[in-house]
């Protein structure tokens, strides 16, 4: 990947100067172990003083106060009680899908703790492997730090928090109090670079979401694929995934990064108005980033992925929302290796490289399939029976 070459000499300076100032920064509040995976941040969270913690995806493109939660065995196990009903809406559609409410829990996160907090948990749905989602109730009230390469979340006091020496700061804009929008400007292929105004979304694994508010200038790039992008918590998004050339926001640039095209019909998630879309957690979690909400601004200081290239899954396998040791092929790709290898929808991918999928990571997983050249020994099941087979990956984006 290109990048800005006045930037990228300055790269491991920036960084170097974050790692060992973040720390002792003025008014450093808490430090939280974070894991990052398949481009999500989690962190633990309590909530009523549970005695093991739950994890929750960082996200701010939740604009809402308080918590989601996600029916499961663990937070059914909090015994709240449910006082009200709410309509909750996301990823997947605009319509809404009817929740249980309860009001005034208590959230500790990192020792902090937060009283009064309203606590929505979503019906049963595919999300497996996390808890919950907490966004706007601890932006609010801190600036808040990711660094992934440290795998730790830095809570700083809002009044005293200071950018380190160097970095790259931005203003943001908070649409209705809440939800966070920078200007940046994107070339798609060619031409002069249009100017977008995007929201940041550190709960969206991709780096770069663009509406078609522009049709004419923000149209899926030649080469894009039609594919399922992702799921929400109403269910599947899809559209197409391309390259564009390059995106420039506050004096930083990338160039030849992925980007994704939603379809009309999920371009509005939760029915909140994106404008020309998002920028991602592939791109975001690319720097230490601090969201200062309270000053209004983003800062940004190059981290160890900085340079790396963006990638799509090379294999050609598109799974359904499933546990980590087992994985439903939802759609084959044409022309892909998996189709060359003939998997088929409904397939069960139980293993790779002579390992079950309970022995990976999952961040290991999802970066696995993005290396190009690389032949990996997959295990699947099919209607019960074994099959093994061979793919060579290469990019189908």
């Amino acid at each position: 990947m290109k990048t800005l070459h006045v930037l990228l000499v300055s790269v491991l300076s920036l960084f170097s100067i974050q790692s060992a100032s973040a720390a002792d920064a003025p008014g450093l509040v808490a430090r939280i172990p974070i894991t990052f995976t398949r481009n999500q941040v989690r962190i633990p969270v309590s909530v009523n003083g549970s005695a093991q913690p739950l994890t929750f995806v960082l996200d701010t493109g939740m604009p809402a106060p308080g918590i989601l939660l996600n029916e499961n065995e663990r937070t059914t196990a909090l015994n709240l009680k449910f006082n009200g009903e709410a309509n909750v809406a996301g990823g997947g559609s605009t319509k809404a899908m009817s929740a249980r409410l309860a009001e005034h829990q208590r959230v500790e996160i990192g020792g902090i703790e937060i009283a009064d907090v309203p606590v929505t948990m979503m019906p049963p749905g595919g999300f497996k492997e996390t808890d919950g989602v907490i966004g706007f109730e601890l932006f609010s009230r801190y600036a808040v730090c990711v660094d992934v390469d440290s795998k730790e979340l830095l809570l700083f006091d809002k009044s005293t928090y200071q950018p380190p020496t160097g970095a790259t700061v931005i203003p943001i804009r908070l649409v209705h109090d809440r939800m966070p929008f920078i200007d940046a400007r994107v070339t798609v292929e060619g031409g002069a670079p249009v100017p977008v105004d995007v929201a940041l979304d550190l709960g969206s694994v991709h780096a770069l979401w663009l509406n078609q508010r522009q049709p004419e200038k923000l149209a899926p790039p030649k080469g894009a694929i039609r594919t399922t992008l992702g799921r929400g918590v109403a269910g599947k998004i899809m559209g197409s995934a391309g390259r564009v050339k390059r995106i420039e926001m506050g004096g930083v640039a990338f160039d030849n990064l992925l980007a994704i095209f939603p379809d009309a019909a999920y371009q509005k998630p939760g029915g909140f108005d994106f404008q020309d879309g998002f920028i991602g957690a592939d791109l975001l979690t690319r720097f230490v980033v601090t969201f200062d909400y309270p000053s209004k601004r983003l800062v940004l200081v190059p981290g160890k992925r900085f340079g790396e290239p963006f990638e799509w899954d090379m294999t050609g396998m598109v799974f359904e929302n499933a546990n980590t040791d087992r994985r439903v092929v939802d759609t084959v790709l044409p022309g892909s290796p998996a189709e060359a290898a003939g998997i088929q929808k409904g397939d069960v991918l139980v293993g790779v490289n002579d390992k079950p999928l309970s022995a990976y990571d999952p961040q290991e997983l999802f970066t696995m399939f993005r290396r190009e050249g690389a032949e990996v020994r997959i295990k699947l099941e099919r209607a019960g029976a074994p099959i093994e087979k061979s793919l060579k990956l290469r990019r189908l984006v």
